[in-house]
């Protein structure tokens, strides 16, 4: 499968970025997203706890709670759902993929969002998301689909992830504002 493919090609290339590489492209991304985002009117964020080679997110994190907004950090439930846990300084826990989680019963709704940043192995040329290929993230934001007060989407990730190819499905989550350490990408 081409996705197969792309990802294993996309993790590959991951693993040979230089440490100062992804320290300093790492700031510049969060640098940007918190020039192009206001954080002030956003309340409900989801956020994540990096995994790989996931762009770091203790400065958006950092400006989120100079506004004393909430925090929510996915959770996986079972082998096909995820949820979305209030970060409120509950003990962590791995889980079976060794990504941390929070160990709270303090789930929102995908619809109560205001703005969700959500990791990716790639994106397309229209801003559709490759990920690990478990399904989480689409199948647990399907709700999302057709609506239209739905929280802001946003990816962070390095430029070479971005393709100028289409390989998204009509399944696959599609981000509104996708930021590398090269350009802020605008999907709406």
């Amino acid at each position: 499968m081409v996705k197969n493919k792309l990802r294993k090609s996309l993790f590959e290339q991951g693993q040979s970025l230089s440490d100062s590489f992804i320290t300093d492209s790492n700031l510049i991304i969060q640098s940007q997203a918190i020039e192009s985002i206001d954080f002030k009117s956003i309340i409900n964020n989801l956020l994540y706890f990096p995994y790989r080679y996931e762009v770091s997110i203790e400065l958006i994190e950092k400006e989120i709670n100079k506004y004393s907004n909430n925090i929510y950090m996915p959770r996986i439930i079972s082998n096909t759902n995820m949820l979305f846990n209030l970060l409120d300084g509950s003990p962590l826990v791995k889980n079976k993929y060794g990504i941390n989680e929070i160990n709270n019963n303090k789930y929102l709704d995908p619809l109560s969002f205001d703005c969700m940043f959500i990791p990716f192995v790639g994106i397309d040329s229209n801003g559709q998301r490759l990920g690990y290929g478990g399904g989480y993230f689409d199948r647990s934001l399907e709700v999302l689909n057709g609506t239209k007060e739905k929280p802001l989407i946003v990816g962070l990730g390095y430029d070479y992830q971005v393709s100028k190819e289409v390989y998204g499905e009509k399944h696959d989550l599609k981000y509104d504002l996708v930021i590398t350490e090269r350009r802020v990408l605008s999907f709406v």
